[in-house]
């Protein structure tokens, strides 16, 4: 095993013990302002806290958290050490031998125990040397060797039961120049060791060889147990990258064993003797916003994972998850949280499962292959990532592409020569028809194509394209030569549609790296996800009260059927049915909107709201009313169906006198005139007593913007703000002349009253910014709803609707409903629906 560095691979741990408080912070050099935290996890899991820190060149980062007890390749005897991992590397330059420390471990057991304060007290080094005479004879040598040792796999043995060395013969290397030799839990002491050795990767003697450490060095991990001698040092691994003959023989860990140095270094602000009583939690704490809470547990190798331990973050920023990945034989198992941004493509909901799999060819076998990467569900209420669901997670999405379509544009001949498209920097986005691949040149390449489909939008038919020839020393990317890696995710409201995220290709076919062959692909994809119905059982908080709504979009089509639903909180949001119109053009959408989305609080349920504009046409000289939306929102389950939608109002028919409108609004459609200027904030009081000397008149020569917001019809209460247009806004010079007015209508209220909540005027008459211009507008203002007869006598069951469509001949009598019902309006007021 490489080193593997201070992230170590977790296992399942042991029976429950006790409770144990640990920090859960992230920062990194020299700003630890970041670590300073108060955020802790408690857990009654045998685990332990830590202080993790990883060096690089240019920073170095630490994490304050937990690891289970069994995390780590040798066991722990005492979880109260420190651990350091340190590089004895060669300077070709200079030849001299470097001490390098690229990260270090502190781990204790006690609540709080592995506080902020302690990070400047980790040590920098256990300062490990070697003499450099011994250096250059036995890891040096003369730089080059023509063949290691090699081992399928490690070799293992002790005084009883020797290494068999036989298992790991000299073979030549076919273009390294060096070796890599190591040994794992090793037990000097009591003499046993694992012993694995093979040429050096070839990374190493490319360009970027000295970023991973260089080709000579000795790779070093060593643990001090606190309550036991500070002066003794136990070494857990040591990893040798040598080009010296002979180098890589069994012998050589005992030789350094003999031959290694090392100083006792400062620490005593680790105490010998664990304190008999714990540090004081914080005195003050910073609640978590909107706190969700998550199992957070990890294991390896094995079918099930038992977990009790939590952590509490935000739902904000977060969701809980169980995931289980595949490598090799191994089974990872991980409960814990992510970043609601850490996914290439934004998740629209929880729960969900996302699967990724890899279609590979097996050059032996000749046959192509499927198998699952890794499986993630997804959920967002308090422990709902609980273990119980581990054993519910599919085991794959069995997705298949035909054997002969992945010959034809994948495998091709199987040789490395071929074209192909170089954009390696960044991907080129478009739609699958109008994507410019001419910012891909193709050039030729004698490898392989790795041809990348990211953030994919398949509703919107969004293509993100990247392409480029795969560098002949990248050995990770040359496991598989000719596969097809997919990514793909199922919400819970949609149980049996799979919406693929990621394709990535890895081909030696010709013409692999056309964009094109994504479409191709999707159209030959097979995809069986079985049944998810035992997984997506609960799909809420069930201590939350939730609202189901209908939850779709459709374009230009008037009753846009809908199946699809969604849970939100009940106590926040609410559903809609929404038409928009575009010209020409129209959208209906359903789902939540929540209550606090609209500038003045909705009073009652059901409500229909309607904004329409008043605009005056130059080439006609006519005002015309035009709708731009039109909303009907609601407070029970499935309240917004969609058989209500081709029943929307078209319009309120908000209509003023073209007399009133030429003379306040158009005037003689010169953009000279004076304007009240308050750009900044709106001036509130009520009619009467509005302090219109906040906004003094100033000069205009564009249009005047006056607008009536936050308005309380109830008390009267009018919010103005008035100022001139800059003379560079686009939007202020596509209708210089035109009044917006949006107004609400509760449907069951008695008698039925429409609430304006909102007018904005852009006008060129003269003086036409007064505050009292609203009062005038309300009073020359006419409305007219229509047939409402389809939005009453909704309640909580929703009824059969049987009204006509807005547009087409009502089939009720006139005693169940008048044709045309007109409404009276209120003192306006200003709360745009959309103002998102």
């Amino acid at each position: 095993m490489l080193v593997h560095g201070i992230v170590l691979l977790l296992i399942l741990a042991v029976a429950p013990s006790y409770s144990l408080i640990c920090y859960e912070c992230s920062c990194s050099q020299p700003d630890l302002s970041a670590c300073r935290c108060e955020d802790t996890s408690e857990s009654f899991d045998n685990d332990y806290c830590v202080i993790a820190e990883q060096r690089f060149t240019d920073e170095t980062n630490l994490q304050l958290s937990r690891i289970p007890r069994n995390s780590t390749y040798i066991y722990i005897e005492d979880p109260y050490y420190i651990l350091m991992q340190e590089s004895i590397r060669y300077n070709k330059t200079t030849s001299n031998w470097n001490l390098v420390t690229t990260g270090s471990l502190f781990g204790c057991d006690w609540d709080y125990c592995n506080s902020p304060n302690l990070i400047n007290a980790l040590p920098n080094s256990f300062r490990f040397t070697i003499d450099k005479a011994w250096l250059d004879t036995n890891i040096y040598g003369t730089g080059n060797i023509s063949a290691c040792h090699t081992c399928a796999f490690e070799t293992c043995g002790d005084p009883a039961n020797p290494l068999n060395f036989t298992q790991c013969p000299l073979i030549p290397c076919v273009t390294a120049t060096t070796c890599l030799v190591y040994d794992l839990w090793s037990d000097f002491d009591g003499g046993s060791q694992c012993y694995q050795s093979q040429c050096a990767p070839d990374y190493l003697d490319g360009e970027f060889g000295e970023i991973y450490g260089g080709k000579y060095r000795l790779d070093i991990e060593g643990v001090v147990y606190l309550q036991q001698d500070h002066s003794s040092y136990d070494i857990w691994e040591i990893d040798v990258y040598c080009g010296a003959v002979n180098c890589s023989r069994p012998t050589i860990f005992e030789e350094i064993i003999d031959v290694l140095n090392y100083d006792i270094v400062d620490l005593s602000p680790f105490p010998s003797v664990r304190p008999t009583t714990t540090q004081a939690p914080p005195t003050t704490s910073t609640p978590i916003a909107n706190p969700l809470t998550c199992y957070n547990c990890a294991c390896i190798g094995t079918t099930t994972c038992t977990c009790t331990s939590t952590v509490v973050t935000s739902l904000d920023e977060t969701y809980c998850i169980v995931a289980r990945e595949n490598i090799g034989q191994e089974v990872f198992i991980n409960y814990g949280y992510i970043e609601s941004d850490s996914t290439y493509v934004y998740i629209l909901e929880a729960p969900f499962v996302v699967v990724e799999e890899t279609i590979a060819y097996d050059e032996k076998g000749i046959r192509w292959l499927t198998t699952t990467d890794y499986v993630v569900y997804g959920c967002n209420w308090n422990l709902c990532n609980k273990p119980e669901l581990l054993p519910l997670l599919p085991s794959s999405f069995r997705m298949r592409l035909p054997e002969p379509w992945l010959n034809a544009n994948i495998l091709g001949t199987g040789q490395p020569v071929r074209d192909c498209h170089e954009c390696p920097d960044a991907p080129q986005c478009g739609t699958t028809e109008f994507l410019d691949a001419s910012r891909c040149p193709v050039k030729a390449c004698n490898t392989t194509c790795l041809v990348l489909d990211v953030f994919n939008d398949p509703a919107d038919d969004l293509l993100c394209y990247q392409s480029f020839c795969i560098p002949p020393d990248a050995d990770e990317y040359n496991i598989y030569h000719n596969r097809v890696e997919i990514e793909g995710i199922i919400y819970a409201n949609e149980p049996t549609v799979v919406k693929i995220w990621e394709i990535d290709l890895y081909c030696r076919a010709d013409d692999c790296s056309r964009p094109e062959i994504f479409k191709e692909l999707r159209d030959q994809l097979v995809v069986e996800p079985g049944t998810l119905s035992a997984l997506f059982n609960e799909t809420y908080d069930p201590s939350i009260p939730q609202r189901r709504c209908y939850d779709c979009y459709c374009y230009n089509e008037p009753n846009c059927n809908c199946t699809r639903s969604t849970l939100m909180n009940a106590e926040s949001t609410y559903c809609l049915i929404i038409r928009e119109n575009y010209g020409q053009d129209y959208w209906i959408t359903m789902g939540h909107i929540y209550d606090t989305s609209t500038r003045v609080n909705i009073i009652d349920f059901p409500y229909l709201l309607s904004e329409e504009t008043i605009r005056y046409n130059d080439n006609t000289e006519v005002w015309n009313t035009i709708t731009n939306f039109v909303i009907f929102g609601c407070d029970w389950d499935l309240c917004n169906d969609p058989k209500l939608a081709p029943y929307l109002p078209s319009s309120f028919q908000m209509r003023l006198p073209e007399a009133w409108l030429n003379t306040n609004v158009y005037g003689n459609g010169l953009p000279v005139r004076d304007c009240h200027e308050c750009p900044d904030a709106p001036q509130c009081g009520t009619e009467e007593f509005l302090d219109a000397s906040r906004c003094p008149i100033k000069a205009c020569n564009t249009t005047c913007l006056v607008a009536d917001t936050y308005d309380d019809p109830g008390q009267d209460e009018l919010c103005y703000q008035s100022f001139c247009a800059p003379p560079d806004s686009e939007f202020f010079e596509i209708d210089p002349h035109r009044v917006e007015l949006e107004g609400i209508l509760y449907i069951d209220k008695v008698p039925r009253t429409i609430e304006l909540w909102e007018v904005d005027i852009f006008c060129r008459a003269d003086d036409c910014s007064r505050p009292e211009i609203f009062k005038e507008l309300q009073a020359q203002l006419t409305l007219s709803v229509g047939d409402l007869s389809a939005f009453e006598g909704l309640s909580t069951t929703v009824q059969p609707v049987t009204a006509t469509p807005t547009g087409q001949t009502a089939t009720a009598t006139p005693t169940d409903q008048p044709e045309t019902e007109t409404t009276t309006p209120t003192i306006p007021s200003n709360a745009p629906m959309l103002n998102s």
